[in-house]
C-alpha cells in the first residue's frame, strides 16, 4: 500500500512540475515588464532602475514613517475635472520619525497607476532605486451625495489636509523617499515630482 501511494505522490509531483515551470516562467516574464517599465517611468525623473538594487529576499523588519500633506490656504480648492487633474498646491513633509517595524513588506508585482495613487520611491544617495510601491493619494476623496433628484452621483473631492504612512525596507542605504503624481498623457503615464521626504 506504501509504494501504491508513493507512486502515486511521484506520479502528482510528475505532473504538476510543467505548470510549476510554467508559473516561474510567467513571474519572472511579469517582473522583467515591471522593471522595464519603471526604468522608463524613471529615468525622466533622474532615478536610477537597476535590478541588483532590489531586495533580493524579504527582510524581517521595515520602516514606517507618517508624512503629512497640508494644503496652501491661498489657493482656492478644486471644483472641476480639471483642477482636480492638477491637483491644489500644498506640501507634503515628515510628520513623524521613521520606526521600526517587525515584519516583511510584500513587494508589488504589477505597476498599474492611477492618477488617484501616489508612487512612492525608496531611493539611497546615488538616486538608486531601493524600494517602490503604488499607495492611494490621500488629497483625494470620494464620496457619493444624492442629487436634487434623489439619485446617487459620485464626486471626486481634494482635502485640505491629511496623513499618509509609508512604510519602506529597513536598508541603512535608503536616504530619501519620493512621491510622485502619475499623470496620463497620451495613452501613457508621465510622473511629476510631489515630495522627497527624508528617510533618516
Amino acid at each position: 500500500m506504501r509504494v501504491l501511494l508513493s507512486l502515486c505522490v511521484a506520479c502528482l509531483l510528475l505532473a504538476l512540475a510543467p505548470q510549476a515551470a510554467r508559473a516561474q516562467k510567467q513571474t519572472a516574464s511579469r517582473e522583467e515588464a515591471v522593471h522595464a517599465q519603471l526604468q522608463e517611468l524613471l529615468a525622466g525623473v533622474g532615478v536610477i532602475v537597476a535590478r541588483e538594487t532590489l531586495p533580493a529576499a524579504p527582510s524581517r523588519s521595515y520602516r514606517e514613517i507618517t508624512v503629512a500633506w497640508e494644503a496652501d490656504k491661498a489657493a482656492a480648492p478644486a471644483m472641476d475635472d480639471a483642477a482636480l487633474e492638477q491637483r491644489r498646491p500644498g506640501r507634503f513633509s515628515r510628520a513623524s520619525a521613521p520606526r521600526a517595524r517587525v515584519g516583511s513588506l510584500s513587494r508589488q508585482r504589477s505597476l498599474e497607476l492611477s492618477p488617484e495613487q501616489l508612487l512612492v520611491v525608496a531611493v539611497d544617495g546615488a538616486g538608486r532605486m531601493k524600494w517602490w510601491s503604488l499607495v492611494p493619494d490621500p488629497r483625494v476623496i470620494r464620496a457619493e451625495a444624492p442629487g436634487p433628484d434623489g439619485v446617487l452621483a459620485g464626486q471626486t473631492l481634494l482635502r485640505e489636509s491629511a496623513e499618509l504612512l509609508l512604510a519602506f525596507p529597513d536598508d541603512e542605504s535608503v536616504t530619501e523617499l519620493r512621491l510622485y503624481h502619475p499623470r496620463p498623457e497620451g495613452g501613457r503615464f508621465t510622473l511629476e515630482p510631489v515630495a522627497a521626504i527624508a528617510a533618516r
